[in-house]
């Protein structure tokens, strides 16, 4: 199975989320059967070159909401909304990059701040997946307030959509920058006319937050909130996400410290 994330160069603490992705390629190409492609918006650099040794496709790809989003920043004087938000937005245009890949089925997306700890392939495949599938943000079985960090997309049938949704996306920005951005349109486009979601499900196993305490069964650790590279100054510079560090993250963080050393 495919598995993609996706980074823009431009991204704010683009090293820190840089090596966050080489902890995510490191922990697929041990313990799981994914292959790993990368997403990416930017020039040549130790990245890249780092990527292609451990054998990550790189996808080079300007979002299509890249203007938008620029657009959206001069108007509001928010010079960073597109650089912040532009990578996340390439989830949407996955569908449209399958000719660039090996993929023709469904694919696991994640964002940059996972990783693995045991061979998701066998538990994906055997996921329903009409549109796309996930599992809940801050409550494990609140399947309503998904989250949209780890993803089973089925690209055929996402094609199917992916012009009326961008379309969506394009005439809702000012809506969405209050709800999660892109998460924010894959909750509200994709239900049905009576209000039910169109998502199947993912367990909460297969996007474990580490403020839920450690889990021997989970097979995808969500960096949800407060990242790795981030514990040390949470109290001085992040306080509003303190409450996210309990359960097993700072054990966590430990265990990424030495992966990322492994994939150095």
């Amino acid at each position: 199975m495919d598995w993609f994330c996706a980074l823009t160069e431009d991204q704010a603490r683009f090293r820190e989320y840089a090596e966050m992705v080489m902890v995510a390629v490191h922990t697929a190409r041990k313990f799981t059967s994914l292959r790993p492609h990368v997403i990416y918006e930017g020039g040549d650099n130790e990245f890249t070159e780092w990527l292609d040794r451990h054998g990550a496709k790189i996808i080079r790809y300007r979002g299509s909401f890249r203007d938008a989003l620029n657009q959206l920043g001069e108007r509001d004087h928010l010079s960073y909304i597109a650089a912040g938000i532009a990578g996340t937005f390439l989830r949407v245009d996955l569908p449209e990059l399958v000719s660039r890949s090996s993929s023709r089925d469904a694919v696991l997306y994640t964002d940059c701040d996972v990783m693995f700890q045991r061979d998701v392939v066998p538990e994906l495949a055997g996921t329903n997946c009409d549109y796309f599938a996930v599992a809940g943000e801050f409550t494990r079985d609140d399947y309503e307030s998904m989250n949209a960090g780890v993803m089973l997309m089925n690209l055929p049938r996402l094609q199917e959509t992916i012009d009326e949704f961008r379309n969506f996306i394009s005439t809702n920005l000012d809506l969405l920058k209050n709800e999660a951005w892109d998460q924010g349109a894959f909750r509200r486009f994709y239900r049905r006319a009576d209000g039910t979601r169109m998502w199947d499900k993912l367990r909460p196993e297969l996007n474990w937050k580490p403020y839920w305490g450690k889990n021997p069964q989970a097979g995808i650790i969500h960096f949800h909130g407060p990242k790795p590279f981030q514990r040390e100054r949470i109290r001085t510079e992040i306080p509003q996400l303190e409450y996210l560090t309990g359960g097993a993250y700072v054990d966590l963080c430990r265990e990424w410290d030495e992966f990322l050393a492994e994939a150095r």
